[in-house]
């Protein structure tokens, strides 16, 4: 389960829907302020999200539900589908992390194996990083799913997930959820 983002504090959003030919927008946020309102614009098989959080396309409509949680895996694959936008960000310490875990705990490391993982170099950047770690993958790390890469989750479009969350718990508790306007 992902970690909320730590002082986003929804309490005081309010949920307001718009309906018009084909359109409906959910605008979920502080009456009279900006800050951290969203809009879910949802249309035609896509759902637009907009606001303090950035711009996000994703290629299914969003209709809160009282179900629970929504899923990060499967909205960020709607994300990318017909998008150039990336849902993650290269994690260089937690690369780094990861590499170092591998060599402590991973007890049967050819010698070729750990001389691999002591010359990787997450500080380089991702693009350098992932060049240098598939062009001289050895062994097990010789299939890309095996090369140490930590991705993070981009904190604003955790933060549309966790607005996403919010909207359904609200449903699923029964609380005077939105304020419908033609």
């Amino acid at each position: 389960m992902r970690k909320r983002i730590p002082n986003v504090d929804f309490s005081r959003h309010v949920l307001t829907e718009k309906r018009f030919e084909g359109v409906l927008i959910h605008k979920f946020g502080v009456p009279g302020s900006s800050i951290y309102m969203i809009k879910f614009i949802n249309t035609e098989g896509i759902l637009a999200v907009t606001g303090d959080v950035g711009n996000w396309v994703f290629c299914r409509e969003f209709h809160p539900s009282a179900e629970g949680q929504v899923s990060d895996q499967y909205w960020c694959e709607k994300l990318k589908i017909a998008s150039k936008q990336s849902p993650y960000e290269f994690d260089s310490d937690a690369t780094q992390k990861e590499i170092d875990r591998l060599i402590k705990e991973e007890e049967d490391l050819t010698p070729e194996e750990l001389e691999y993982l002591r010359n990787l170099d997450p500080s380089e950047g991702e693009f350098d990083y992932t060049h240098h770690a598939y062009r001289d993958n050895v062994g097990r790390f010789n299939d890309g799913e095996y090369v140490p890469l930590v991705k993070s989750l981009n904190v604003q479009l955790a933060i549309v997930f966790d607005a996403f969350d919010e909207i359904c718990k609200r449903m699923k508790e029964g609380v005077a959820l939105c304020e419908k306007q033609q």
